[in-house]
């Protein structure tokens, strides 16, 4: 039977039409254009080319984030990076709101490989054999599967891409500063969208929604802080037990979020909308704030419990995680703090990921970047 006829007509159509798009489609064509015409010109002498290969369409899933991650992490760890012309990918730089901040950066582009002849490192989507004069070779995989052995690692989730235009990273707090709010969560609640089965059924988690009513049930109605103006709360430093900033009634600029949450001990560090791992609880661990999350091991390397985290499994726990951090003392909680931020500057500083692509012990690597969407057993230590 041919593979196409079990494929929907509409799926199809779907196809076919993004294959003509970046030909026909006028911002896919000039973006393209304008690309191309940058050559190899913007490289400085002696530095090192890193070579992105990406032709499966894939790679700007979620909106570009995996495109501006990967790009940005190597241009943070002192990399140039050098793009070959795959139409499919390179013209979406047109209309990606994710991936254009990288256009204000240096970059190349080559039509093929060919025109390489220094040597480089490859991260490419093919399967093609790499040429002679590379240094290292990462494939990129889009299975949903966990690394199984030295030469595969994890891809990451990183801080939401236009944080990066709004804030320098790394984010410099002080890590000894008492703080005046002890619990705050800040972002979008909104029903019918925070509370989908996918996160009950496929990865048996609460969701953010569960997880919120959970909280507040712990706190009186006067001890929950719900901020109406961010320009009056932000500047603030009344002590506060639990900060509710949701974002339908209180919006935080982007330019000032990890300001906020540097204001707090504790980040209620709830998941994204159909997977849990969401880029907050990358963008707290930044800012030195103590996430309470029940999937600490869905990042790469895995948080601990009590060390950098607090953890759960359900509702009695979450309680109990919460009634913990109410409880800590400002000994405790700069402990803890201080675990965070060696976690984030071993493992999340800008560049360290592609520091540990480059630097691993064998020049051939596996990166996974479906990974965090694997559902996995709990790691819960108490």
């Amino acid at each position: 039977m041919d593979r196409n006829s079990t494929v929907p007509i509409g799926k199809r159509l779907e196809h076919f039409v993004r294959h003509l798009r970046p030909h026909l489609n006028p911002h896919y064509r000039k973006a393209y254009s304008s690309l191309l015409a940058r050559g190899m010109g913007e490289q400085l002498n002696g530095e090192t080319i890193v070579c992105c290969d990406f032709s499966n369409p894939a790679i700007d899933s979620v909106g570009g984030r995996y495109y501006f991650s990967i790009v940005r992490d190597l241009i943070d760890a002192g990399y140039f990076p050098v793009f070959t012309a795959r139409r499919a990918t390179l013209s979406t730089f047109g209309t990606s709101a994710m991936k254009s901040p990288l256009l204000t950066e240096r970059l190349g582009v080559v039509r093929s490989l060919d025109e390489l002849t220094q040597p480089y490192f490859l991260i490419t989507d093919g399967d093609a054999p790499a040429p002679p004069n590379t240094l290292g070779v990462i494939r990129m995989s889009y299975e949903r599967r966990r690394s199984q052995g030295k030469n595969e690692l994890e891809f990451p989730v990183f801080v939401h891409p236009w944080l990066t235009t709004k804030i320098k990273f790394p984010y410099i707090y002080d890590l000894n500063a008492i703080r005046p709010v002890r619990l705050f969560f800040g972002g979008n609640t909104e029903e019918g969208k925070y509370d989908k089965d996918i996160l009950r059924d496929l990865y048996s988690m609460l969701t953010r929604r569960e997880m919120l009513t959970v909280t507040r049930a712990e706190f009186t109605e006067a001890e929950i802080h719900r901020p109406r103006d961010a320009s009056r709360w932000l500047p603030s430093r009344d002590v506060q037990r639990f900060v509710l900033c949701e974002t339908q009634h209180c919006k935080i600029p982007q330019e000032r979020w990890l300001d906020a949450l540097a204001k707090s001990d504790f980040f209620l560090a709830c998941p994204g909308v159909g997977m849990p791992l969401c880029h907050n609880l990358i963008e707290a661990l930044a800012a030195g704030c103590i996430p309470i999350l029940q999937y600490a091991n869905y990042l790469p390397n895995s948080l601990e419990d009590r060390v950098n985290c607090l953890t759960f499994n359900n509702n009695e726990e979450l309680k109990i995680a919460i009634r913990l951090a109410q409880s800590m003392s400002s000994h405790e909680i700069r402990i803890l703090r201080k675990n965070v931020k060696q976690y984030y500057d071993d493992f999340l500083a800008p560049g360290r990921f592609t520091q540990r692509m480059f630097n691993g012990e064998t020049n051939q690597i596996t990166l996974l970047m479906n990974a965090y969407r694997v559902p996995r057993s709990s790691s819960r230590t108490w």
